[in-house]
Parts: structure tokens; sequence; C-alpha cells
């Protein structure tokens, strides 16, 4: 339920950050196609009006007009007003040919002193008019505009032409050049009334907190409010055109009013798959908790009932599907572990008669060492002292087979089990082998060693090393300590190894011949004390062919006083 309540709140807010980022993107895109379309209108206008002020600058009869009409008069005041009225007409003609007379209520060209002027206006006509240059000389804009060398725009300004200023308008001003120099000869005025922008925005629907505002190329914003202009400074997060021709910049503040709006829809969708998911978690939840939880729990107790000892079959966990298998499965185990159980019963009542068994087998050996040491006194009596010192090293080795329960002795005792070992196998050879040991360090003999280690290795030396040479042999036992080790070397003077054969010797491929140890070989020594002290013990032989072998014990060095 936490998992499905954490899914649906994640899936909600991603789906409202989205939605919103949606939304306002959607918004403002919508925004900027309706200030493109409302801006390319404006800026068609506008530049038309912008063609025909450049065409009167690089007119030649209108540059003829301003550059020669002070002097005509001063000649002749008919050849004046002849000349003024040629430019008139061709002017007014222009005005009306060219379809600006829709955007623009006055044009006036006049020369720099404003002395003598032409001017034409929309829907009617006339040559001039008092003080008409002198007031457009004397406006506010004036100044600005005529020094600019292209198209400066000074924002909405108050009509020069009327008391009021009304109706207000956007003004051209620009000027007239000589045409083969840079020398002023005049300049041309053009008002544009407001009216024509607004005309053009009142197709544009506005919401309660929206707003749209002009700029113009000076910097100078206004507002407009669905009726008229007001001079504003611009807000944050507008949505900005620039159009192409006059620079101007028509931006746009969408409504936050109408994203709300459009918001709530989409709330209401975002809470309802929040409480589709909601309730797909709860029903979800009730079918995982009858479908998985409640069986899960009957294996558990299941499990339990079995760690208490009942180990009897349950078939009410045996479902028709994947559970049911881990129950099929955890009733088999309980009856293979009863089955073990019973065994182990069986198995522990076999080793108590075993163990009877075994007690009374003590007897043949307790009869074996009394039978032997008759046969020592016996050797004694009638002065065999061979047959009586076999007889006692064959005692104690029998002793020490049969009661010997340690795997690990020390040193000392090993040496005392070798030389029972010895002694029998001495007299066995007529006594043409020889033991001696060398030890270097009395105290070495406390360390510890695995029970009947040596033996075998001696035995080796006997039987694979002295014998086949048909002479008498030698072995030397030599206990010493190497790099904080304990090193035994057992070196005879046989007929040798090659390496094959030590690698057999070592791999356990060749076996004892000896009747009396023949479970215990070189190879099997040397696993007991690799797996006893560690891997980096154990045996190493070293043999020349025709001279020698030397085995060397490798043992840790643990009691040295």
């Amino acid at each position: 339920m936490g998992l499905t309540l954490i899914l649906a709140l994640f899936i909600a807010a991603v789906s409202y950050i989205l939605s919103m980022r949606y939304l306002k993107e959607n918004q403002r895109q919508s925004a900027l196609t309706n200030i493109h379309v409302l801006g390319n209108s404006i800026d068609a206008e506008i530049h038309a009006v912008m063609t025909f002020s450049n065409w009167i600058c690089l007119d030649s009869t209108i540059n003829n007009y301003v550059q020669t009409v002070e002097k005509t008069y001063s000649e002749d005041e008919i050849s004046g007003r002849r000349l003024s009225m040629s430019a008139w007409n061709h002017l007014n003609n222009e005005f009306n040919i060219v379809g600006v007379r829709n955007y623009v209520d006055r044009v006036v060209i006049s020369t720099n002193d404003g002395d003598y002027f032409l001017q034409t206006i929309a829907g009617g006509s006339a040559l001039g008019g008092p003080n008409i240059p002198s007031k457009i000389l004397e406006s506010g804009f004036f100044d600005s505009l005529i020094s600019s060398q292209t198209f400066s725009w000074h924002g909405i300004c108050k009509n020069p032409m009327s008391k009021n200023g009304q109706p207000p308008i956007i003004p051209i001003i620009r000027a007239i050049y000589r045409s083969d120099s840079s020398e002023v000869l005049g300049w041309v005025y053009m008002d544009i009334p407001v009216s024509v922008v607004i005309d053009s925005l009142k197709s544009f629907v506005f919401e309660n907190d929206d707003a749209l505002y002009l700029t113009f190329s000076e910097g100078i914003s206004y507002r407009y409010d669905g009726k008229s202009f007001v001079k504003e400074a611009l807000p944050a997060n507008l949505v900005t055109y620039t159009l192409p021709e006059t620079g101007w910049r028509l931006s746009y503040l969408p409504s936050a009013s109408a994203l709300k709006a459009r918001m709530k829809i989409y709330l209401l969708l975002i809470m309802l798959v929040f409480t589709v998911i909601l309730f797909a978690g709860i029903i979800l939840s009730f079918s995982l908790h009858r479908i998985i939880t409640k069986p899960v729990n009957k294996l558990i107790g299941r499990l339990d009932q079995i760690g208490l000892g009942d180990f009897s079959r349950d078939s009410a966990i045996e479902w028709p599907n994947e559970l049911g298998e881990i129950g099929r499965g955890i009733n088999a185990l309980s009856q293979n572990v009863s089955e073990l159980m019973d065994k182990r019963l069986l198995d522990e009542k076999a080793k108590h008669d075993l163990e009877y068994q075994v007690l009374q087998s003590q007897i043949n050996p307790h009869f074996l060492y009394n039978t032997l040491g008759t046969i020592k006194w016996m050797a004694t009596i009638q002065g065999s002292d061979g047959i009586a010192d076999m007889s006692t090293a064959l005692s104690r080795l029998m002793k020490s087979i049969a009661k010997g329960t340690e795997s690990l002795i020390t040193l000392k005792d090993e040496f005392a089990l070798l030389d029972d070992y010895f002694t029998i196998m001495k007299y066995r050879y007529g006594g043409t082998i020889e033991l001696e040991y060398d030890i270097e360090d009395e105290s070495l003999l406390n360390n510890k060693i695995n029970r009947f280690s040596l033996q075998p290795i001696v035995e080796n030396s006997i039987f694979h090393g002295i014998e086949p040479k048909g002479s008498a042999g030698m072995i030397l036992i030599h206990t010493y300590e190497n790099n904080g080790k304990l090193c035994i070397d057992v070196t005879d003077n046989g007929i040798g190894m090659t390496p094959e054969t030590i690698r057999d010797v070592l791999d356990g491929k060749s076996k004892s011949s000896n009747e009396f140890f023949k479970q215990i070989g070189i190879s099997n020594v040397n696993e007991r004390i690799k797996y006893t002290f560690g891997e980096e013990y154990g045996i190493n032989i070293k043999s020349e062919v025709g001279s020698f072998t030397t085995t060397t014990f490798v043992l840790p060095l643990s009691n040295k006083d």
C-alpha cells in the first residue's frame, strides 16, 4: 500500500509538473503565433509608409522643389506658384496611387527654415496653411528624429497640428538631401494616426489579466488596454516578437487566470489517475494478501512445526501453484528428515553394538601381549637375546597400535616407536642395516609430529632403497632447525630413485609392500602433515640414482625450550 501510494503521488507530481510546463509552453506558442500575425499586419502597413517616405526623399521633382523654390519665388512669384503646384500635384498623385493615405493623415514637405512647404492631407487637399512647418519645428520630437540617418521612432506623440494634441500620432521625419552631395535641402513630415495600429489590434481578444505591449526602437513602451495605448514599463515573462521592417517589438503577457482554468481540467485528470492507481494498489494489496501472504504464513507455520519435531505430512500446503510446489518440497523435506532420524537411530544402535564387540575383541590383544611376554622370558632364560628383543619391540608396537588414540605425539615418542620397528627389521635382515640419529638440539624432540610418520619413510628406505642393492645399508635421521621450521632428513645409501619414481611415491601410486603397515604410505603421511599443519609443510624427496635418497620432513617449530 505504501509503495502504491508513493507511486501514485510520484505519478501525480510528475504529471502536474509536465502538464503545467506543457500548458505554459502551449500558451506561449499560441500567444507568439497571434502576435506574429498582428505584428506582420502592422509591419506591412508601416513599411508602406516608410517606402513612401523614402520615395519623397529620393524623388527628383521633390528634390528640385526644395532646392529651387526660395530662389524661384524671389525672382518671380508666379513662377514660384507654378513650381509649387507642379510639385504638389506630383506628390498628391503618388500619395493617392501607392495607397498610404489609409495609414497617414498628413504629409508635409518643407525647406529647412519652414518658409516654403507642400502639404497633402488624407481626405482632402491643401497647398498650405499658416504656421504648419513652425508647429512641426517646435514639436518635442523634431530634433531627435531629423538627426537620425535611418528611421527613428519617438513613440506615440501629441498631434502638433491641434491644440489639445489629439488625435495622438506616430510621427516620421526624414531629411531631404541634395542628390549630388550630403547637403540637407529640407525635410519631410508624416504623421501616422495611432488609430491605424489600434484598428489592427482590435481582432485581438483579451482575458482578464493578460496584456499587450508595443515598444518602439528607442525603448519607449506602451500597454494596449483594448481601446488606447498607455505608457508603461515592461513586466517580466513576456512573449515578444520584433517586427522585421520597423524594428518595433510587440509583447504579450499571457493570462495567469486562463492558465489556471486550463490547469484545473488537468488537475481533475491527474486526480482521477491518482485515484485509479490508489484503488488498483488497494485491490492488488488484498489480492496479494490472499494469494501470497496467507500461503507464505502457512508455509512459515509448517516450518515452525517441523522445527518443533512434527515431521508429519501436511497436504493443506500443497496448492496448485508455485507456492504449492514449495509446500510439496517442505513435505518431502520433512519426510526425508524423519527417515534420516530413523536411520540415525538405527546407526547409533549398530554403533553401540560394534563398541560392545570391540570391547569383547580386546581380549585377543591382551592374550597376544601376554603370550609375547611369555616368549620373551623363555628366550631370556634360554639366552636367546635376539628373540627377547624382537618380542619386546613387537609387543610395544602392538600396544601402541591397539591403544594409541592421539594423532600428534612428540618427536621423542615417535623416535621410540621407530626404534621398536627398526629392532624387528634389523633382526629380520640379520644386522645388515643400521639406523643412526643426528639431533642438533635436544629441545627439538619436544615438537609434535603425526603418529607413525617416520616408519613409512624408513620402511621405504629399507624395501626400495637398501634391499634391492643386495648389501649392508645405513639410514641416518638428521634433526635440525631451518628458517624457523623443524626439518627431519631421512637419508639412506640405497639405489636411489628417478624423478618419475619420486612423483609416483608422493602421488600415492607406489605403495608399501610391508604387510604390517600397508595402510600407511609416504603420500598418506604427506597429506596428513599438510592437513594438520598447513600447505606450507609436508615432505620433499631428493635422490640420486645408485647413491642415496633423502626424504625431508618440514614441520612447524612449536616447542623449542
